[in-house]
């Protein structure tokens, strides 16, 4: 039904313009539909606040509904909307823009249709058709299929991806999307190696995009074979992905960190969860070594290029069953880099490059109330601070709800201070300190001391926030000073006793 689109509903455009019915066969060709579980799933984000690993997504969803966007290119629920019109000019009866979100499916196909558009715009010339066909290229090499369901963007179906690369030293790389809940946005981060056989190494694989995968194997440059894909934690975002990597590289081994399970079925096949059986789990170290009899006997070949050091702290009740935490910390040895996941990490100063303006600009806004504030560095800026207290206290001490206007919230003064005390140096992210290392220090302590005294590194790369970071062996024991005293390097009390605190007290209660 599209033959333009009207600069009332779509202002980047100036006026209307046809779009070919041959670019829409086009755009309509590479849009898969949703499953119908998704389609019930998608259309608004959901309050999360029963479970306490989301708890922030309460603060997305509720104080801070997502935005359509006027953006050309669609990022995950970004929508532009079309409008039909007839060969008189009137638009179509009952066609308005809607008063709910799209689909995820329509705002991709409205997006695509979108960019033809804005190309088109002018006199159509030769390279005009090039244009399009590059536009709509890169929508669909950023579109993938999230096949088991979670509790981030996009709960379960179809959604996009931005993709970038870094190279970390010779021989390393790091390759980042976004982790999305609502109008919050975190860097994800995969780290490849390239082993001494030319073979790529790849540590928690992103979202399955055409150019994810172009990315990973253009560190190869001779071929891009995959040999390894680690998995270093159970946590969902870092293990999510697996099995489409493994169905893009199937000559691959597998290793994962001890303690994999699924749910709510914690018995799912390994062909259910991964596509194919695991080919070894991590033990404590690479140093460990067991008997023939135990299935985990044999070490990976890549040990002398990668070792590695296995943590396990932490409990929680999963489904009524308790469940350690583990994670595994790498270190490439040629570069000197200790690859970590949740362990340590940097919130960055200035917003990442890839978190989106419109959901900066939505939270940089004093009161919910308010009107969305002009594009500027400055309301960036303030987006950005708001948004890391919001992902790491879940509810920080300066948000504060209207006392005479339900569902509004105010930032009170204070929390660009509360800010500068998180951001700009190697911590313990709050929920992992709070909820995780606080139930046994000892352990963790003594993983610490493993790691800090065995390898010479020179920086770190977590799966989070900001990287590379410059550190020592000496930095990253000063980071888990707390475990000695918990007054030591304290985050402010307030930012924690809404939402990390009283979850910490619930999780530790439930295991006595």
């Amino acid at each position: 039904p599209w033959r333009s689109i009207t600069a009332e509903e779509l202002p980047i455009i100036p006026s209307p313009v046809p779009i070919p019915s041959d670019v829409q066969s086009v755009v309509r060709s590479f849009i898969r539909p949703l499953p119908p579980f998704a389609r019930a799933m998608t259309p608004t984000p959901i309050p999360l606040s029963l479970i306490f690993c989301f708890a922030f997504s309460l603060v997305s969803s509720f104080h801070h509904p997502q935005p359509a966007s006027t953006s050309a290119v669609s990022r995950g629920n970004r929508c532009i909307y079309l409008c039909a019109r007839r060969s008189d000019g009137h638009a179509d009866e009952g066609i308005v823009k809607p008063s709910t979100p799209p689909t995820r499916r329509e705002a991709l196909v409205q997006s695509a249709a979108a960019i033809t558009a804005a190309v088109t715009s002018s006199i159509l010339r030769p390279s005009s058709s090039l244009a399009i066909d590059d536009n709509i290229d890169l929508v669909r090499r950023r579109t993938y299929v999230q096949q088991f369901p979670t509790l981030f963007d996009p709960l379960y179906g179809e959604s996009e991806r931005e993709t970038i690369k870094r190279q970390i030293s010779e021989n390393i790389w790091s390759i980042e999307q976004s982790l999305i809940l609502g109008p919050l946005e975190t860097p994800l981060r995969c780290v490849v190696v390239k082993l001494s056989d030319g073979t790529l190494w790849v540590h928690a694989p992103l979202a399955p995009t055409a150019e994810f995968f172009d990315l990973v194997e253009s560190c190869s440059g001779s071929g891009g074979v995959v040999s390894s894909v680690v998995v270093p934690t159970y946590a969902l975002e870092h293990k999510v992905f697996v099995k489409d990597a493994l169905e893009r590289w199937p000559n691959a081994k597998l290793w994962t960190s001890p303690g994999q399970f699924s749910f709510p079925i914690r018995s799912a096949s390994d062909k259910f969860v991964w596509g194919r059986p695991v080919d070894g789990i991590l033990r404590e170290s690479d140093t460990s070594t067991s008997s023939e009899a135990e299935n985990d006997s044999m070490q990976p070949s890549w040990t002398d290029e990668i070792q590695y050091e296995t943590l396990t702290a932490g409990t929680f009740s999963i489904g009524g069953t308790p469940t350690p935490l583990y994670e595994t910390a790498f270190y490439h040895r040629s570069s000197k880099t200790l690859i970590v996941t949740d362990a340590v990490a940097q919130v960055p100063l200035d917003p990442p490059p890839l978190n989106r303006a419109d959901s900066l600009l939505l939270i940089s806004k004093r009161s919910t109330s308010d009107p969305m504030p002009e594009d500027t560095a400055e309301a960036r800026q303030i987006g950005w601070e708001k948004t890391a207290l919001l992902i790491s206290y879940f509810f920080p001490e300066h948000e504060e709800p209207d006392p005479n206007n339900i569902g509004v919230v105010t930032w009170t003064d204070g929390w660009h201070d509360n800010f500068s005390a998180l951001a700009g140096r190697l911590i313990v992210p709050p929920v992992v300190r709070t909820l995780l290392y606080a139930q046994n220090p000892q352990m963790v302590r003594r993983w610490v001391d493993r790691v800090s005294s065995r390898w010479e590194f020179e920086r770190i790369v977590p799966a989070h926030w900001e990287a590379p970071i410059s550190a020592t062996p000496d930095d990253f024991r000063k980071a888990f000073r707390f475990l000695e005293d918990d007054a030591i390097d304290a985050f402010p009390a307030n930012d924690l006793k809404r939402g990390l605190k009283p979850i910490a007290d619930i999780a530790l209660k439930s295991l006595t």
